[in-house]
Order: structure tokens, then sequence, then C-alpha cells
């Protein structure tokens, strides 16, 4: 009898897949968006808009301490600390997802920091929106720009105006 219970128990443990935060374990035909997802919160003092993109809130009291992923806009080029795209508004002081990794459309600060297509892209000197990646030391790429927004109809060559990026985080 304890066989047969153990083993009903190891084939329930082995049948359930395991989610760490938003990123996908399971794969299936029908599953053509491969995108990651972190809850973070949002600790900029205001609502930041639907995606822009966040850098990690390195210089806050709570993230020193409690070491909570707390995040924050820059208006700092190539910011090091780059978390990823905000998907839909987030009040201040709420808990929202970020994506950080995989295809997505970004507000991009193409007239401030030109931008081009299959060029990297991090964060600009325009808080929220990405702009063209300076590699340097202890800088990082938000990711590679694959669709303009000329071709998205969101206009071009001018600021927040929305490109595709596929979002896959490096550093130098």
């Amino acid at each position: 009898m304890t066989k047969l219970f153990l083993a009903i128990l190891l084939t329930l443990g082995m049948a359930a897949p395991v989610f760490a935060d938003g990123i996908k374990q399971v794969v299936s035909p029908t599953d053509i968006n491969p995108q990651w997802m972190v809850t973070a919160f949002n600790d900029t003092g205001s609502t930041v808009t639907s995606r822009s993109v966040v850098s990690w809130d390195d210089d806050d009291t709570d993230f020193s301490v409690s070491l909570l992923p707390y995040f924050t806009t820059v208006t700092t080029a190539d910011d090091p600390y780059i978390a990823g795209v905000t998907l839909t508004d987030c009040l201040d002081q709420q808990l929202c997802d970020i994506q950080v990794y995989g295809p997505a459309v970004v507000r991009v600060a193409d007239a401030t920091d030109n931008t081009a297509v299959d060029t990297l892209v991090s964060t600009s000197s325009v808080a929220g929106q990405a702009g063209d990646y300076g590699p340097a030391a202890n800088t990082c790429a938000l990711g590679t720009y694959i669709i303009d927004a000329t071709a998205l109809g969101s206009g071009g060559a001018a600021d927040n105006t929305l490109g595709r990026v596929f979002i896959n985080i490096s550093c130098q």
C-alpha cells in the first residue's frame, strides 16, 4: 500500500509544470510568442506608460535593504541597470509586469537618439524611451531593433514612436 501511494505521489509530482514567475517552462505548438515577464515594483514617483523602457532602481534604500525588484525610468543613455519594458500602464507604487526577454513593441526616441533597424538599442536621454546603443564599459543594451516605427505605422524620426525590439539584455 505504501509503495502504491508513493508511486501515485511521484506521478502527480512529475506531471505538474513548474513556473518561475513569467518564464515559460512548457512549450506547445500554439505557444509562438516567447515573452519572459518579471513582476516588479514601480518606484518612479509617477505612472509609467505602457511600452516604456525601465531600469532597476539601484539607488533606492528599500532596494538595497530588501533586494525587492524596484524599477524606475532613467535619462541615462545605455544604463547598466536596464530591466526591460512595461507592457501596460503601471501606476506609481504598484506591482507590475515588465518584459525581460522576447519580441516587444517599445517606445523609441528616434529624433533625439537616432536608431536604425538591426542595431542594438538601450535606454536614451529621454525617460522611458529606447535609443541607439553606444557600446562602452559598464553599459547594457536592451536588445535588437527589428522593426522601425514607420513600418508599424506610428510615424518615424520622432520621439515617442513605437518600434519592435527583440529584448535580450546584454552588458559589457
